[in-house]
This record gives structure tokens, sequence and C-alpha cells, in this order.
């Protein structure tokens, strides 16, 4: 098997194009591995990957890709999101689960040396019951998990599906991003804050809708700085102690004060309103709200030694800086 092949799955997405970009730094080889490929989103590097069209629910798709690249590390980050994840709960649990599965089942018989895959914060309960039961609001990796919405169940049984697999002799880490954002996505809850920024940067006024209210909290992530992490963990040249981790870079914000960072970015004349309206995707349906609690994301910054390079507010700005670029372009 060649040294240097990391399969990504979902790797044309707003996290995974980001760690293929990541990969490539680091001199190895990625594999994308995606259902519907957004090629827009790789375009500066279309020619330096390997793009497979496949479904991680097909475990022979799946299989012929690893054998054919020599892949010997796995970062899966193909999912179905919270929205369509509640809008369409048993396609989501071919790819959320089955999916997985199939994974951490070739990590096995191709003996990968890791796979590293997105859990979600989804898998924890609501703000107030960790309020009610320990008194704080602020949770880690020692805490119970209580999802609430399919997503997150989901994502739990991931998570057990994981520790299975480490059990069967894999090396598997999970990681929970909570809301991770960046130039390229406009659907889902997530695109909703990405097209205000947008919105207000080409046309001067943004609108941020639904499930998102102005006071809700919650730990946001930069893309880059997401993905740095993500490819940081696949390649430590050491066995974590954890099988999941909390991801993030130490920030719990209101949705209104990441809008007002992102307003620095902004021109005096253009700003970022809400409106208690239902998003657009979903056909008027209430997407779940979100009222997660504080992930505490120390574990894993201070065992790699990692610190994000940007931080919401120069994620927002270098999103706005691209969206006026590809404006004026």
């Amino acid at each position: 098997m060649s040294e240097g092949a990391v399969l990504i799955t979902g790797g044309t997405g707003l996290i995974g194009a980001n760690v293929a970009r990541s990969v490539l730094e680091r001199g190895l080889r990625p594999i994308i591995f995606d259902m519907k490929p957004v090629y827009e989103n790789i375009a500066d590097i279309e020619d330096k990957v390997v793009v497979e069209r496949g479904d991680v629910g097909d475990l022979g798709d799946l299989a012929d890709a690893c054998r054919r690249h020599g892949v010997d590390r796995v970062l899966h980050l193909a999912a179905v999101m919270s929205i369509q994840a509640a809008l369409k709960p048993s396609k989501s649990t071919v790819t959320n689960c089955i999916g997985t599965s199939n994974i951490f089942h070739l990590a096995q018989l191709f003996d990968f040396k890791r796979v590293v895959y997105a859990s979600s914060a989804a898998v924890y309960g609501k703000k107030p019951f960790y309020q009610k039961t320990f008194g704080r609001h602020v949770v880690t990796e020692d805490d119970p998990p209580m999802p609430y919405d399919v997503y997150g169940s989901m994502k739990y049984l991931c998570e057990g599906l994981g520790a299975q697999a480490i059990r069967d002799g894999v090396d598997v880490v999970g990681l929970r991003p909570v809301m991770t954002f960046g130039f390229g996505r406009l659907d889902g809850a997530v695109g909703i804050l990405n097209k205000a920024m947008r919105d207000a940067a080409l046309e001067g006024r943004g609108v941020v809708t639904r499930p998102w209210q102005a006071d809700t909290m919650i730990n946001p992530m930069y893309a880059k700085d997401a993905a740095d992490l993500f490819v940081s963990t696949l390649l430590a040249d050491k066995k974590l102690k954890r099988p999941v981790y909390n991801l993030g870079t130490g920030e719990y914000l209101s949705i209104r004060g990441m809008m007002d960072l992102a307003e620095k970015s902004l021109s005096s004349n253009q700003h970022i309103d809400f409106d208690d309206v239902p998003p657009s995707e979903g056909g008027g349906k209430d997407p779940p709200s979100f009222d997660y609690p504080d992930l505490d994301s120390t574990a894993i910054r201070s065992e790699l030694n990692w610190t994000a390079r940007y931080g919401f507010e120069g994620g927002a700005a270098e999103c706005i800086d691209m969206y006026r670029r590809i404006g004026q372009g």
C-alpha cells in the first residue's frame, strides 16, 4: 500500500474542500469521495486531487476507491445535515449511519493508520438540561449526550459504532463540530448565516431567519480552522487519549454578536438584520431549533497544542472579502 493517500468523504463540501487543501499542503494525496461533487468548491486544486464519485452507503464503491488509490487514512465528513435529516430521515440514515459503519469496516479490512470522522455537537441535549442537571451550561466530553433530534441521534449512533471499531482494534477518533461556517455554503442552517453576510456585502442588507434567533448562543468555527484541526488530528504521531472530542476554538457567541463582528468588515451603510420567519429551505417547515450548551473544546486543543488561526471575526472578514471579489468579478 502506497504512503500518503487520504480518503476524504464529502470532500467537496464546506469542511471537506478545506481539508483537501490542508492535506495537499502537508504533502499527502487527497482522494475526494463525494456523491455529488461541487467542483467550484475545489476549482483552485482540482488538477491536484483525485475525485471519485460514489455513495458512502455503498461498501463496494468505497472499497474500490480505497483499493485503487492505496488509501491508508480516512477523514470521514460525508453527511446529510440537520434540516434535510429531519425532512428525509430514512435516506439520511443510509448516509449518516450505514456510511459511517462502512468506513469503520473498511478500516479493519485495509488496516488504515487512522480514521477521523465528524460527529456533531447535536449529540448533546439542549442547554437547559445541563443547567438543571449539573448547574452549568458548559459541557465536556465527560458529560452525557442527550440528543433531541434525528440528526443528533444519528451522530450518537455513529459514536457507538466508533466505540465498537476501537474495541475491534481500529484507530478511530471522532470530532464534534458545532457550527462551521465559510465561503461557498448557502444551504442548511449555516447557509442562512453565510448568505446574510454575502447579501450584506453585495446588496447592502443581509437577513438571518429561523432557526436562528439573535440571542442564540453557539460555538462558531471557521471552515479553515476546522479543517486544520481535523487534519492535525488525523496526522498526530501519537495515539489520542479519547475516542471523541468536542471541536472548537474556545469562542461561545450569540448570533447577534457574531453578526456584529461580521459587520466590522462591512461598510457603514451595510448591515445584517433578523427576521422571525422560517427558512426558504424545507418548504416553509421550521427546522429543529438550536439551543446548544457551550462545548468545552480544551481537551483536543491542549492535547495537540493547537490554536485557531482565524477565529470567528477573522473568518467572517475573509468570507466577506471573498464575496466582494466574486461579486465584483
